[in-house]
């Protein structure tokens, strides 16, 4: 009998009963029209006489008494709600506007708070969560629905037609606790469904029987520890004494029995030769019990999909610990997933429409755990640091950084542009400079001066690049300097130098990537080649590669290279490698070479000159301008790819 049949009846009348029901076809007819469908569901209905929708799977009230009095069902579900719940939850929207009217409706409501108890419903038995208002307008407010008084109504394809709540007893109907929703009033949360069934298992129920065993076991241990908890006695009276028998009478049986009663009150018994007094030992009762209660547990965790190491009942390694959070961990977030897709669907797309927003807010799950954090961030740093990622993949990595540390990300994006551009800067710098002759010193790639009368004095300043030598007959007379002089330096310190920093001295050294003696040569002959025709940064670079054969440079510890996850960790790949060697070596033999030719025309102190730009180091631009003994300074270059250089001090 359907609610149409019960109005014609003369118990019920449709003028009493209409205030109950709240009609909303558009909504039913929406849900229709998304669902056509051939196919039925099986349904068993509860009609007494109304039709409530259909009856529940099991009995909802059972789960709720386990949750309340079964403290392990108390403490899982709880754990659950943790990892769920826990880490809170935040919204976003292509459509700022949404997201600002659904993150002011879940401050309205203290949706975090509704949340936490409605997923709590869910697990337990099923969650109903009813949303207020009208079907035009948005969601008013919240209310959790107990379930064990909510009925789903559907049609014979399975579609929701309404919600009905009855909180009056089923030996008698009373119309007076009949309470209809129509399918937009009512958000329900259904976890471990099967099939096409109206209703979740939840998960308790799939564990009753194994709960059932646990606690009769349970009752039964504590039973027998109750019963047996002082040791009983048996007292034997009588026997042969002298060859012959004295059996005791029944009252002195009976008066013994009676002493028995007071026995937690006396210490001390007296007894005669016929009395015999023995304790009964029932064994160790609970050690019969472990084996069987263990298994119970065991079964419970199995069930429940915890791990037994969240429950604290377990001793194992850590990479079973590991495992099992994984796989938990995976658990949590298909239960996120169903709630997401009620939230999106049931709730936030009702609060748009009200407000006119065609759009889709997404609900996403809070900040991760800090352990899962500190997992994401040791897998994101090597690739940072990997020469090999791409700057744009880098940026990713550090924006994804930037969210696991809580940090201001709009800080971060305006820091990000500004170093961009600097970014930019220095790399037109460095072009600039790769094409530029080296290298840097007094008398270096000097152009042709001017013929002037030689009664004209000629100021040195900016005559510091010489590209054709044999035209310079009176450079000496003209600068003081002599170029090939000082190129002839530079050759013969890059031929005696052991470049003892890149040169490989085991097979180890040279596995990692450093230089063997061949390659030292030929990268000596490239670099002087490169003084004495005056080739720049750039082309070096491009003959250091075709002629010397680099190989990455992977990094060394004790006595081995080192691996990480199974690779070599790279310290510098060899397509970087040439920029570095050449642009170190090259200041290293300039100022080599300077400093040589210096001290042949008896110089004996120099000034350091560092190349300021963007890219100078707070080292060098403190040391820029400091004299120094010729014979005692700081290694020049500072560091790799340094650029600075000394000039000969003539005064003072």
């Amino acid at each position: 009998m359907g609610l149409k049949d019960l109005f014609k009846t003369k118990d019920i009348t449709e003028e009493a009963y209409v205030p109950l029901i709240v009609k909303n076809e558009a909504a039913v007819a929406l849900e229709k029209e998304q669902s056509k469908f051939k196919g039925e569901v099986e349904k068993k209905d509860i009609k007494f006489p109304v039709e409530l929708g259909e009856e529940h799977p099991f009995d909802f009230s059972a789960t709720e008494g386990l949750f309340k009095k079964f403290g392990y069902a108390n403490g899982v579900i709880n754990k659950y709600l943790d990892f769920i719940v826990g880490p809170g939850f935040w919204v976003d929207s292509e459509d700022e506007a949404a997201t600002k009217i659904i993150e002011d409706w879940m401050q309205d409501v203290n949706f975090d708070t509704v949340l936490r108890d409605w997923v709590k419903e869910a697990l337990t038995k099923n969650g109903f969560l009813e949303l207020g208002g009208k079907a035009e307008e948005t969601v008013k407010g919240t209310k959790i629905l107990d379930s064990k008084y909510m009925y789903v109504q559907r049609d014979k394809k399975g579609v929701v037609e309404k919600f009905n709540q009855y909180t009056g007893a089923f030996n008698k109907f009373d119309k007076t606790k009949v309470n209809v929703f129509s399918p937009y009033q009512v958000a329900h949360l259904a976890f471990n469904k099967i099939g096409d069934m109206p209703y979740g298992l939840g998960i308790i129920y799939p564990a009753m029987n194994i709960i059932n065993n646990l606690l009769q076991n349970e009752k039964d241990l504590h039973m027998l520890m109750h019963r047996k908890a002082n040791t009983p006695y048996h007292i034997k009276l009588g026997g042969v004494f002298g060859g012959k028998y004295y059996k005791p009478s029944a009252t002195a049986i009976t008066k013994y029995g009676g002493d028995l009663e007071w026995l937690h009150n006396k210490h001390e018994w007296v007894t005669d030769g016929l009395t015999e007094i023995k304790t009964v030992d029932f064994g160790n009762i609970g050690e019969k019990f472990n084996e069987v209660l263990g298994y119970d547990e065991q079964m419970l965790l199995y069930t429940f999909q915890v791990p037994s190491v969240l429950m604290g009942t377990a001793n194992i390694n850590e990479g079973i610990a590991k495992t099992q959070m994984d796989a938990f961990e995976r658990r949590i977030k298909s239960f996120q997933s169903e709630i997401e897709k009620v939230i999106e669907g049931k709730i936030f797309k009702r609060i748009l429409v009200a407000h006119g927003k065609d759009v889709h807010v997404e609900f996403h799950w809070g900040r991760p755990s800090n352990a899962e954090r500190y997992e994401r961030l040791l897998k994101i740093t090597p690739l940072m640091t990997s020469p090999t990622t791409s700057q744009t993949l880098t940026r990713m990595l550090e924006k994804e950084t930037v969210k696991l540390l809580e940090l201001d990300e709009e800080e971060y994006d305006k820091m990000a542009d500004e170093e961009e551009k600097e970014n930019k800067k220095r790399e037109e710098e460095r072009k600039r400079e790769e094409e530029r002759p080296q290298p840097i010193v007094p008398g270096q790639n000097a152009k042709k001066p001017k013929p002037v009368p030689k009664k004209e004095s000629m100021c040195p300043h900016g005559m510091d690049i010489v590209e054709n030598l044999d035209v310079y007959n009176n450079i000496e007379e003209w600068l003081g300097f002599n170029y090939k002089d000082y190129v002839t330096s530079i050759e013969k310190f890059i031929k005696k130098d052991k470049y003892e920093m890149i040169l490989a001295s085991s097979e180890l050294e040279e596995a990692a990537g450093k230089l063997t003696e061949g390659q030292v040569d030929k990268f000596k002959e490239v670099l002087a080649n490169g003084f004495v025709n005056g080739k720049s940064i750039k082309q070096m670079v491009a003959e250091v590669n075709k002629k010397v054969g680099l190989k990455d440079l992977l990094k060394i510890t004790a006595g081995a290279i080192a691996v990480k996850d199974g690779v070599p960790i790279l310290v510098r790949s060899k397509e970087k490698r040439a920029i570095l060697l050449v642009r170190t070596e090259v200041t290293r033999a300039a100022n080599a070479g300077a400093m040589a030719h210096f001290k042949e025309g008896g110089i004996k102190k120099i000034r350091w000159v560092a190349s300021f730009g963007a890219r100078t180091c707070p080292e060098c631009e403190e040391l820029d301008g400091q004299v120094f003994s010729i014979d005692e300074h700081p290694a020049i270059p500072l560091h790799a790819m340094c650029r600075c250089t000394v000039v000969p001090v003539t005064t003072g």
